[in-house]
């Protein structure tokens, strides 16, 4: 596929990409793309830089949908199709399902190795599990709805009085001791691509934003309701009086919204270890990523869509006044608008650099037909004989010979995948990182 621009490396800034030279495949034809059930001008943008262009048909090279993709999407798709989210994915954007992971694991490799999100509760079902708590536990707590977005619905808890009795909720420690910059609170908006989770293949890019609240954090009781102070939301924030956007690509550490590379530059400059910082926020993605890898596996498996799948996820990440990051939430459809030139940058880059990484195609109609009828016929042959597709081994044979096609073609696509990172970090698999979470992956 042709190579879309990596964003310049070793800077920290993302370069502004530019039209690719598609070759326009066998038949003079370009790659088409189809965006459906989601707002993201940039993503267009991005495709239509790039040469590619929009379709409303089933023939797409690319489809970027919002959370809920249409009934049927993945099937009849043929080898070369992409498709930007997981059948399961859910299992790790929804924060009830979220903390169900993360307890189920504690459990097992112990509460140490998942201690970077806050004690949690899920409304209705553990009511009386945190009333006990509460009453038992000083602090402060926070009330987050189980699948909304943008801040909506979180508020501070100052009374029981206030805890929802039906709708289903999540009720968190709230963490009271962040990291504060000019007094302010903040976090740190992380983009994750994953293009496999059968076996987990995940990347962390280099750039991503901070997000500031707009007042001075306070913890005073007549300051607890006021969500300029606690919450760091850019939809929430804006509507502030005080609110300064970014207006200046070259000043990306001026107003309530910097890039990460400008926060790395702060810390530095005040003396902030951000190595031993970025190496917990590492850490935590790869942890939360194989908590949820065997049962977004299995669903992966039981649609038949191995290698059609990607899913770039919004990481929200705090850290407190000790550097240790805490995860407050994952993003299935992390926003792909802009509203400032910092915005238009560090996502336009992030997206060249995405659909570089996953591997889009340009074949022929007669390519894409062949393909789309073996993919079936291999699909009815499974179904009719009530088989379910294999999971991939942890221990891989060591020759070759030994291996099946599927693994050869899943070793293949991971090789390629590293020539096309750009501005991306592979965070799994990695050498270190199978040896170091060896303990996660034996205990499933």
């Amino acid at each position: 596929p042709p190579q879309l621009p990596p964003a310049a490396s070793g800077t920290g800034r993302p370069s502004v990409p530019f039209a690719s030279q598609w070759s326009g495949g066998p038949g003079g034809n370009l790659p088409t793309f189809r965006v459906e059930r989601i707002c993201a001008p940039l993503v267009r943008d991005v495709l239509l830089g790039n040469g590619m262009r929009p379709t409303s048909g089933s023939d797409w090279s690319l489809l970027w949908s919002g959370p809920r993709l249409k009934e049927g999407t993945y099937e009849g798709m043929h080898e070369y199709q992409r498709v930007n989210h997981f059948p399961g994915g859910t299992e790790l954007t929804r924060k009830d399902r979220l903390w169900t992971h993360f307890n189920k694991w504690a459990h097992s490799c112990g509460e140490e190795t998942f201690d970077f999100v806050p004690k949690s509760f899920v409304l209705p079902d553990q009511a009386e599990r945190f009333k006990q708590h509460y009453g038992q536990a000083k602090g402060i707590w926070i009330v987050k709805p189980h699948a909304s977005s943008q801040g909506k619905g979180i508020y501070l808890l100052q009374d029981l009085s206030e805890l929802p009795t039906s709708a289903k909720s999540v009720v968190c420690r709230y963490v009271d001791n962040p990291l504060l910059i000019q007094g302010l609170k903040f976090d740190l908006r992380i983009y994750v691509l994953v293009t496999s989770f059968d076996p987990l293949r995940a990347y962390v890019y280099r750039e991503g934003l901070t997000r500031f609240a707009s007042k001075s954090y306070s913890t005073k009781k007549e300051h607890l309701g006021d969500v300029y102070r606690h919450l760091t939301n850019y939809s929430i924030n804006k509507k502030a009086q005080n609110f300064q956007e970014n207006q200046k690509l070259q000043e990306d550490n001026v107003g309530h919204k910097w890039s990460l590379s400008a926060l790395n530059r702060h810390l530095r400059h005040v003396g902030v270890d951000v190595d031993y910082m970025w190496n917990r926020i590492m850490d935590l993605i790869a942890k939360t990523l194989l908590s949820v890898e065997p049962v977004i596996a299995k669903k992966t498996r039981e649609t038949m869509v191995q290698g059609n799948c990607f899913e770039l996820y919004g990481f929200d990440v705090l850290v407190d006044e000790d550097l240790k990051p805490w995860l407050l939430e994952v993003n299935l459809s992390p926003s792909m608008q802009a509203d400032s030139p910092l915005d238009v940058q560090v996502k336009s880059s992030l997206l060249s650099d995405a659909f570089t990484l996953v591997g889009l195609r340009n074949v022929d109609r007669q390519m894409a037909i062949t393909s789309r009828l073996k993919c079936r016929l291999q699909q009815l042959k499974r179904m009719s004989a009530g088989e379910q597709p294999e999971e991939v081994e942890e221990d891989l044979p060591e020759k070759l010979e030994d291996m099946d096609e599927g693994t050869l073609k899943m070793l293949a696509n991971a090789l390629d995948e590293q020539t096309r990172m750009g501005n991306f970090i592979r965070v799994y698999p990695t050498r270190p990182a199978i040896a170091k979470y060896a303990a996660i992956t034996k205990a499933r």
